[in-house]
């Protein structure tokens, strides 16, 4: 599904009443979606839980006075706090506050009283509904609202936001100086930009998208080709695979990694292509880490290779390089290459000359931007993989300056260079030779670690050799990548995943996405 800014959300509901659904009649279907939403995201919540909904003026408000309606008609014991007298409420949401059944508790507060009313009510309530504000808030909150938000943070309760956590800029995912930290976010018709970016995608919780039959060439017309794919895209992005196959059917990878001072990254990368599934993997490594590699990878065959001075690849013939070409699938190249200047240069030109599916990561890509050369490729599936550093020092921007525009930037150079771009980040952002970006749904600092962006690239890699697009295997990669590290944290925490566990992580994942 695309993802929109609050701009283009507002121009999508605009259209869908210019074109005969009443704003009412959205209302009314974007309450009732939510309502079930909640009842999946909290399955312990049954009648009669007391449920206490938030409401602001505004539509979003206005949603939420739909809610408590239907939540009350399904036994829970249903109370609104209104943060506007009735007369005040945008026409749609008095209408539905007209609506409210006799059951249904509903105080309005003045704003000195907000943040004391929501203490006092959210110690009797069992989930609390955030129903303040839209998607089109600026930042910063101040004053009643500012003091609103730290106390719904404050409360006991779980909090389901509506749309978007109160508080948070729906195009840039900005927050200033509070939003409310929500454990679920329902958000209405399509995902908006600032539910994934930082530090907005930090206060969402779980995401849930529901359809309140907003028609796609509308959604389409209205926004720009960011994607947000569900759960059960990404398992239809796995490769085939019957129980009869065996190694050979199942793809090779060759891996061109590893120097004396990053011998690490070669055994990592090799973690992460043994657990995509490939049938083989070939570590191409410097001679002095052939053991280590042999050792650490039992599972992969080792081609130790010559060294400069520097314990670097030395610049490989172009007949051995055919030669380990010779009955690969695809190649992964540049985790723990190094600086020296005669492998960049190689480095470089094998990068551009290979026709086989590459997938290229850390000193492979540094070397073009050591070299002050424009990434060019003569194979047609290609991915790279940069940190915001590494795809800095390629453009002549600052980390600081992609970040603000990673989207964008992304798109606008995957298209330039005939590539799949997969920007590492929060989020991590994948662009498409034709400019499409998508938006990984997963990740956090489980994955900020040293070695965890060479786990990614084997894997990568390793789906490249299974037949899938360049596209296909970043953004399968990347979910797979940011799923086995949340499940390695699961064992732990966040803050002390390994690599390796991650890489260990991506065979639960693939059970998880399977099933």
């Amino acid at each position: 599904m695309r993802v929109a800014t609050a701009k283009q959300m507002a121009a999508i509901d605009r259209e869908t009443i210019d074109g005969g659904v009443p704003g009412l009649e959205l209302m009314e279907r974007a309450g009732e979606q939510i309502a079930g939403a909640i009842r999946g995201l909290f399955p312990d919540l049954v009648p009669p839980a007391r449920v206490l909904v938030v409401c602001g003026k505004g539509n979003n408000g206005g949603d939420g006075l739909v809610i408590a309606r239907l939540l009350d008609g399904l036994g829970y014991a249903v109370s609104v706090l209104l943060l506007a007298d009735a007369e005040q409420l945008s026409d749609d949401a008095r209408a539905n506050h007209a609506r409210l059944p006799s059951a249904v508790t509903a105080v309005a507060a003045a704003k000195d009283a907000w943040a004391e009313r929501i203490v006092e009510l959210g110690r009797q309530a069992d989930l609390v509904v955030d129903a303040v504000f839209g998607t089109g808030i600026k930042p910063p909150v101040q004053g009643a609202y500012e003091a609103l938000f730290a106390a719904l943070n404050r409360q006991p309760a779980p909090v389901v936001s509506v749309d978007i956590p109160s508080g948070v800029c729906g195009d840039t995912g900005a927050v200033e100086p509070v939003a409310v930290r929500a454990e679920a976010t329902v958000t209405v018709g399509l995902p908006k930009a600032g539910l994934l970016l930082p530090p907005g995608r930090d206060h969402v919780g779980e995401l849930a998208v529901v359809d309140i039959g907003f028609a796609r060439d509308v959604c389409e017309r209205h926004t720009k080709p960011w994607h947000y794919l569900r759960a059960d895209e990404y398992r239809d992005l796995l490769p085939e695979r019957s129980s009869t196959v065996h190694k050979y059917r199942c793809g090779r990878l060759l891996v061109i990694a590893g120097s004396r001072s990053y011998g690490g990254a070669a055994v990592l990368t090799g973690m992460g292509a043994l657990r995509s599934g490939v049938g083989l993997v070939t570590m191409a490594v410097p001679q002095r880490l052939e053991l280590p590699t042999r050792v650490g990878l039992p599972e992969a065959l080792v081609a130790p290779l010559a060294e400069t001075a520097d314990g670097t690849i030395a610049p490989l013939t172009d007949p051995a390089l055919a030669g380990l070409l010779e009955r690969e699938h695809a190649v992964a190249l540049g985790p723990g290459l190094g600086s020296d200047a005669a492998t960049d240069q190689w480095a470089v030109a094998a990068a551009t000359q290979l026709t086989v599916p590459l997938v290229v990561d850390a000193d492979g890509l540094s070397a073009f931007g050591r070299l002050n050369t424009e990434p060019a490729f003569a194979a047609s599936e290609v991915v790279l993989t940069p940190h915001p550093g590494e795809l800095a020092r390629l453009v002549e921007q600052t980390p600081a300056q992609l970040d603000r525009q990673r989207a964008s930037v992304v798109g606008e150079l995957a298209a330039r260079w005939g590539v799949t771009l997969l920007l590492k980040g929060s989020p991590t952002v994948i662009g498409d030779p034709s400019g499409d970006v998508y938006f990984n749904p997963l990740g956090d600092d489980s994955l900020a670690h040293a070695g965890s962006g060479d786990v990614l690239t084997g894997l990568i890699g390793g789906l490249l050799a299974q037949g899938r697009s360049g596209r296909d295997a970043a953004l399968l990669g990347a979910y797979l990548h940011a799923l086995g590290g949340a499940i390695a944290a699961s064992y732990g925490s966040r803050r002390s995943v390994l690599a390796r566990e991650i890489a260990e992580g991506i065979g639960e994942a693939f059970s998880e996405l399977e099933g």
